[in-house]
């Protein structure tokens, strides 16, 4: 006869089965846990950026925030300063949603739910205390109690203006609204019922589902939620797949200021047929640039020729210059893109400016772009390149930065890539571990973004079925790590790692091993509560237990494992 169970036993079995959750079911510790958390902020020393994940971060003394808080509103009131800070917050809570998502792929929207809690006193606006919360996804039904403590919001508004009538922590209640919101898949609005801002000891807050709030809901309009709702499907935890992409060439990702800059070059270059020279370091794109001033050019309907003037090396000068101009003949209505334009040797430098010579009184037949990696100033004085030549090819120059000028490009990046290859290899997309995220973060990609797309490819080949992407799988040991990162730790001490793998004197091995054996040894042996605790499942455990050697069969070293 089969065994009876409660239903409490059955949600703690089988949470990602059920559409309802209730954090009085929760297991106390179920990851992320503060120090999971406290593990994806990292602070790039020296580089000018903290990153969480994949969102970059700032230090702001909360004084400032109260100086901006004052200034605001005394320029435009007190109604409209709510507004746009509960704004702010709202869209804060998303970001931290993704956060939760992307790192941690939670499966158990439970647990998702009580983790915004945590990051939340982790950023250090405030410290919060979950009551309980209860939801039912069917329904729509959510609610949910907390307390928060030390509200800075709080503390500076009564440090400008005293105590006040109304509830003052604006920006920190929209948070947890569009965090919930985000994992939840339906509005959830949060309200202060009691706040320190008004004399209170700490700050009562309550979530609910919208309508559980009646018709007066002035923050559904704020947040733009004011379309017509729908009933929300049972919610299902992010799952890792391709999605379509456009997988066109000329597709240039970022939004950094450098990269920003270059397109914005390329545009307005593009309405005539004036020859532009690409400059930049190998990789960083120049070709997927000409690609795109091709297609926004005079004459995107005609042929691209794509030159490599290296290929030219080994031909003597007649023949040479015969599959120049062949090349040069092939262009005519398009582009002619002639890459690595420096290494063309003088015969053909010569050549090359006698045909654009002639051609000056017909520019508008097709268009010369050329890219060179070196330093074309420096050739022309060395004599190693033509000053005239140089002159006629870099009448419109385009600078095109290297990857570790525009880092904030990166998250991007790592995206595009990711899903380009999955789809590619015909591979599921997986999740990078957060160590090896951090660490693309930080490498300065001397091949630019031709290495980094190599680096993820080699990733989504090299990974374990079903697995994370990890280190080992990224990096091939040819590259040159940073000299250190810098981690917290959920204590809040730095944790630096330096260039040789050592961590405070300690391999990245043994730091693995010690991260086991700890996590062994608060879960009494447990294997799966170990894992549980590692954010790993069990078959990963075993599988990297018995890899350092730290398990054979069902024992372990140094002490006996228990399943």
């Amino acid at each position: 006869m089969a065994k009876r169970i409660s239903l409490t036993e059955a949600s703690r079995r089988a949470p990602r089965l059920l559409s309802r959750g209730d954090s009085k079911l929760l297991d106390e510790g179920a990851p992320p846990t503060l120090s999971d958390l406290a593990g994806a902020l990292q602070f790039a020393l020296g580089d000018g950026r903290i990153w969480l994940n994949e969102d970059r971060m700032v230090l702001l003394q909360t004084s400032s925030l109260g100086q901006l808080r004052r200034e605001m509103i005394e320029a435009m009131g007190i109604d409209q300063t709510r507004r746009i800070f509960r704004c702010v917050g709202w869209y804060q809570g998303i970001h931290l949603a993704d956060v939760i998502a992307k790192r941690f792929q939670q499966q158990d929207l439970t647990a998702a739910l009580a983790a915004g809690p945590r990051i939340h006193t982790m950023e250090g606006f405030v410290k919060v205390t979950t009551r309980r919360f209860e939801f039912d996804v069917s329904r729509n039904h959510y609610h949910g109690e907390f307390y928060w403590h030390d509200s800075t919001e709080a503390v500076e508004h009564l440090t400008h203006f005293g105590v006040c009538d109304c509830p003052v922590c604006w920006m920190l209640i929209g948070v947890p609204s569009g965090y919930t919101t985000r994992l939840f898949g339906y509005p959830v609005i949060f309200r202060e019922m009691e706040c320190t801002g008004m004399g209170a000891e700490r700050c009562v807050i309550i979530g609910r589902n919208a309508e559980a709030w009646g018709d007066d809901v002035p923050e559904l309009e704020e947040f733009g939620l004011t379309e017509p709702r729908v009933k929300g499907k049972p919610w299902t935890p992010p799952v890792e797949l391709p999605k379509p992409v456009e997988d066109g060439v000329s597709m240039i990702q970022g939004r950094s200021a450098a990269i920003m800059r270059a397109r914005r070059l390329i545009e307005r270059v593009s309405g005539s047929d004036e020859p532009v020279m690409l400059l930049g370091e190998p990789g960083t794109g120049k070709e997927l640039f000409a690609r795109r001033l091709h297609e926004i050019g005079r004459h995107p309907g005609g042929p691209f020729i794509a030159v490599n003037c290296s290929m030219f090396d080994n031909d003597d000068a007649p023949a040479a210059i015969a599959r120049l101009d062949a090349q040069i003949d092939r262009a005519a209505g398009g582009t002619l893109f002639l890459n690595d334009v420096l290494s063309l040797s003088r015969p053909l430098q010569g050549h090359l400016a006698l045909r654009l010579q002639a051609r000056e009184g017909a520019r508008a037949g097709f268009r010369i772009v050329s890219a060179c990696s070196g330093q074309p100033r420096e050739a022309v004085k060395s004599g190693a390149f033509r000053a005239d030549l140089f002159y006629r090819l870099s009448l419109l120059p385009v600078a095109l930065p290297p990857l570790r000028e525009r880092r904030d490009d990166l998250p991007m990046l790592i995206e595009h890539f990711l899903q380009r290859h999955a789809r590619r290899h015909g591979r599921p997309l997986r999740k990078i571990s957060g160590a090896a995220m951090d660490l693309l973060l930080r490498y300065d990609y001397p091949g630019n973004v031709r290495e980094l797309s190599n680096m993820l490819e080699r990733g989504v080949i090299f990974a374990e079925p079903a697995g994370e992407l990890e280190i080992s799988h990224l990096f091939s040991g040819l590259e040159e790590l940073p000299e250190f990162i810098e981690r917290a730790h959920a204590s809040g001490s730095i944790v630096r790692s330096t260039s040789d793998g050592k961590v405070e004197g300690r391999t990245l091995q043994q730091m693995e091993i010690d991260a086991y054996t700890s996590a062994l040894a608060a879960a009494k042996g447990n294997v799966s509560a170990a894992a549980r605790d590692l954010g790993l499942s069990r078959a990963q455990l075993d599988y990297r237990l018995r890899k350092l050697g730290l398990k054979t069969g069902t024992e372990a070293r140094p002490d006996a494992i228990r399943a």
